[in-house]
């Protein structure tokens, strides 16, 4: 097998040396619940609301077995942890910003409207690969590298977001243009939360590294 670049490696255990106490992710699980108590309200507004009770339930669930641990998490597993959280985070937020966005239009161009999210959602994907291949050739996962990751352009993001939010209820928007605006800011949220699911991709890769190793 190729031997991976030293910019690479740097990037695959970029925050391995982080740990997470158990009660952080009970917290996590408290939270989360609570979210999914105000999207069943939600789900009432959804073509079908039984279904997407059912749906909210089985994420919950499937977080809380995923992430659950006794112990302090440590290594590879911190990875694995960062990335169902926000993998949960951005399935969840997906859902109810494309239950708002639903409510706004007519049924008839409900798959029409999927499929065109399904192809933003994938262009988005395709856009935080480019950008992760970049930030490695550019070495700015290196310990010893003063350069910092794109932290504060999140936090640039959401103030921005705030002020267009504000913007639009200050000038008495109608109620669909409002609902919709809602809708965007979900997904807006949900597409952030898809950066912190490549800490999946870095725990299955870092895996496959220590079995290699062990092999030789």
């Amino acid at each position: 097998m190729k031997k991976i670049s030293e910019q690479t490696k740097n990037f695959l255990l970029y925050g391995i040396d982080h740990t997470i106490q158990p009660k952080e992710i009970y917290k996590l699980d408290g939270a989360i619940l609570f979210l999914v108590f105000l999207f069943f309200f939600l789900a009432e507004a959804s073509p079908l609301p039984v279904f997407s009770k059912i749906f909210l339930v089985i994420v919950y669930l499937g977080f809380v077995i995923l992430s659950f641990s006794r112990t302090e998490v440590t290594g590879k597993k911190v990875f694995w942890i960062y990335g169902i959280q926000s993998l949960t985070f951005s399935i969840l937020f997906c859902w109810a910003g494309t239950i708002f966005m639903l409510t706004t239009i007519e049924k008839e161009s409900y798959k029409g409207y999927l499929a065109v999210l399904a192809v933003i959602y994938i262009l988005a994907i395709a856009a935080y690969l480019f950008l992760t291949m970049l930030l490695i050739k550019k070495d700015v996962y290196n310990p010893s590298s003063s350069k910092k990751a794109a932290g504060g352009w999140c936090i640039t993001s959401f103030v921005l977001l705030g002020i267009g939010a504000a913007k639009v209820i200050s000038t008495k928007a109608e109620y669909t243009t409002v609902i919709r605006i809602a809708g965007l800011g979900f997904y807006f949220v949900s597409l952030l939360c898809i950066l912190g699911v490549f800490h999946l991709v870095k725990y299955f890769a870092v895996k496959k590294l220590e079995v290699e190793k062990c092999d030789k």
